[in-house]
């Protein structure tokens, strides 16, 4: 059974076209319409349920970004987005397009070109499928030494929602407390959320390339996350709890850093593994 879906879709427009600077909410739309075409019961399922959602969405990536914030997309140039899911049913959806691609996709009534689907890892890096067992067992089954350090890549802007204000800081329990939340949200194997009181106390930022990046929204408003890489070390050093913390570093690939994953922030995995 495939659990968890990493699906990165190519496309191409078939002529020059300016679009908005950020697609994470049309990427999010589409994966719906995708749903409700498959199952419209499941769609409705995962479109109203309340807490974290078992899907992410990224924005295009590789367009030319314009002053007005808008991007300019060419015929000469292909781009990608990326879809991910938490749940069978849903990957199974996914795995149903990639089998049988549409010839196009529409973004924010732009229609695009497919040039390919794939969740092959060797193909984009950024794809991947797995089963939660095959993410835990190395760790939880002591098949690997758990690392003493963890690097993330943050793809797109990240940040969190702390004492009702943005965090654009990805702090050790943030991170891992927010992963541990959304992996026992929907994982048959579950950890302890206890994770969270070890990065706080044994958990340090260790080397970082960090830079703020404001995510412009449709109502020209702006989310501030993080972009860049940022590594993390334990001061006291703990089989369980660092083996914890790899198996969810790995998951990140697929359930995203964060807030607002299903429009397009937190997208992030690890790095130098």
């Amino acid at each position: 059974m495939t659990d968890l879906v990493s699906l990165v879709i190519t496309v191409r427009p078939t002529q020059p076209v300016t679009v908005p600077g950020h697609l994470g909410r049309a990427a999010h739309a589409l994966l719906l319409r995708w749903l409700d075409e498959a199952n419209p019961d499941l769609a409705r399922r995962w479109h109203d349920l309340d807490g974290p959602k078992p899907f992410t969405c990224s924005s295009l990536v590789g367009a030319e970004r314009l002053l007005n914030n808008s991007r300019q997309l060419v015929p000469q140039q292909t781009y990608w987005l990326r879809l991910t899911s938490l749940d069978p049913s849903i990957s199974d959806v996914l795995l149903a397009r990639q089998n049988e691609p549409p010839a196009e996709i529409e973004l924010d009534g732009v229609a695009l070109a497919v040039e390919n689907m794939t969740t092959d890892p060797a193909i984009h890096s950024w794809a991947g499928t797995a089963s939660y067992e095959q993410i835990a067992a190395p760790y939880l089954l002591a098949r690997e030494q758990a690392p003493r350090r963890l690097r993330l890549a943050l793809f797109s802007p990240t940040a969190f929602r702390q004492h009702d204000m943005n965090m654009p800081i990805p702090m050790p329990d943030l991170v891992f407390g927010g992963l541990a939340d959304r992996w026992n949200a929907f994982s048959p194997i579950a950890v302890s959320p206890e994770v969270r009181r070890y990065c706080e106390a044994c958990v340090a930022l260790n080397t970082f390339r960090l830079r703020s990046r404001a995510l412009p929204m449709k109502d020209n408003s702006l989310q501030v996350g993080t972009v860049g890489h940022v590594g993390y070390v334990t001061v006291n050093y703990d089989r369980y709890w660092m083996g914890v913390m790899a198996l969810l570093a790995d998951f990140a690939l697929y359930a995203g850093i964060g807030r607002m994953t299903t429009a397009g922030m937190g997208q992030a995995r690890r790095i130098e593994r």
